[in-house]
């Protein structure tokens, strides 16, 4: 197996494994053996060494003394917290980008590309190529309130809510398809009604919270 190495090789194998954990194929508690990843990726113990600390440091692996490193897994009360801390973000950000009309007709034809860019890639059933449609009609709608602290907070969540939004995929938690769930929120966004558009928003990161919760206190993901 080859890397692409755009950066050094640490960050290479950094991105390698962080794609492999959220497309779940190290899956949560999945041991991460050094040796068995540098000789798979053609480099060193060292080089991976540092790789699988800067993915601890993200909350993407956990160091285990006398173990080694594992996939770290997502308990209830971190999924309670992210979608939380969304739930009050995200509607903010919306509502300010609206009620201060920084909304022009170009935001809205592209909210409307990101959206149907979304479903259409849902369709398709990659659960990794989803969470990334996902991720980015969110990021795109809250990015035009131009709160720069704000979508600060929510960049610095950004790998943890991946990692949340494919659990949802993992435990089929996510009852209604991505275009029924986002409907709302789109329709309220092109209405231009901040307040509308927000509760909208809200109610959906909350109601993904809920269901994702009720389905790990049920057991291990479906797949």
């Amino acid at each position: 197996m080859e890397l692409d190495r755009p950066k050094t090789l640490t960050s290479a194998v950094v991105d390698y494994i962080r794609e492999a954990v959220l497309r779940n194929e190290f899956p949560p508690g999945h041991q991460l053996r050094e040796l068995h990843l540098s000789q798979s990726l053609s480099t060193s113990r060292g080089t991976v060494r540092e790789a699988l600390r800067v993915l601890h440091e993200d909350g993407l692996v956990k160091i285990v003394p006398h173990h080694g490193a594992v996939v770290a897994e997502l308990s209830p009360k971190r999924v309670s917290e992210i979608f939380d801390l969304r739930a009050l973000l995200e509607p903010h950000a919306v509502e300010l980008a609206l009620s201060q009309g920084l909304v022009n007709d170009e935001a809205v034809e592209a909210m409307r590309a990101s959206y149907d860019q979304m479903a259409e890639i849902a369709g398709g059933g990659d659960h990794f190529a989803t969470v990334e449609a996902d991720m980015a009609f969110h990021r795109r709608m809250a990015g035009y309130s131009g709160h720069e602290l704000l979508l600060e907070q929510l960049d610095t969540l950004r790998l943890q809510t991946r990692q949340a939004i494919l659990y949802t995929k993992l435990y089929k938690s996510d009852l209604e398809g991505e275009a029924e769930s986002h409907a709302p929120i789109l329709d309220a966004f092109v209405a231009g009604d901040s307040a509308k558009a927000a509760d909208a928003v809200r109610v959906h990161i909350t109601v993904a919270g809920e269901r994702l919760l009720a389905r790990m206190r049920e057991g291990r993901p479906d797949g």
